[in-house]
């Protein structure tokens, strides 16, 4: 599996942890048996589109980007058992801690920066 961290292109980290899933089962799985997710991970789909939170237990920011990782929608606060939507033009989503994005301040329109690390 491969981890990542992204950063905006201003420089502020939004995720120091990111697991990239890449391929069919690590996407079909997503977050599903995780208890919580760290205010400092994240989960990158690739390809992505839509995504749904049915049998998760904790809500999640969800942000469709398309596929120069700028941001084109944000779903904040996606609680469990919801849907969202991908705008035309999503090419992946990552998927934050819930309130994460307002945290970071993050709007559509703003650019992310995928930084790979070692595989652990």
């Amino acid at each position: 599996m491969k981890f990542a961290r992204v950063d905006t292109t201003q420089g502020l980290t939004v995720a120091h942890r990111v697991t990239i899933a890449a391929s069919f089962w690590p996407r079909f799985r997503g977050l599903l048996g995780h208890r919580e997710m760290a205010v400092d991970h994240g989960l990158l789909l690739r390809p992505g589109g839509s995504v749904h939170t049915i049998g998760m237990r904790f809500a999640i920011d969800v942000l469709f980007l398309d596929r120069h990782l700028r941001i084109l929608a944000i779903t904040h606060q996606l609680t469990p058992y919801r849907f969202a939507t991908a705008p035309s033009g999503t090419r992946s989503v990552l998927e934050l801690a819930a309130g994460r994005a307002a945290d970071c301040g993050l709007m559509p329109g703003a650019s992310l920066w995928l930084r790979p690390e070692a595989s652990t």
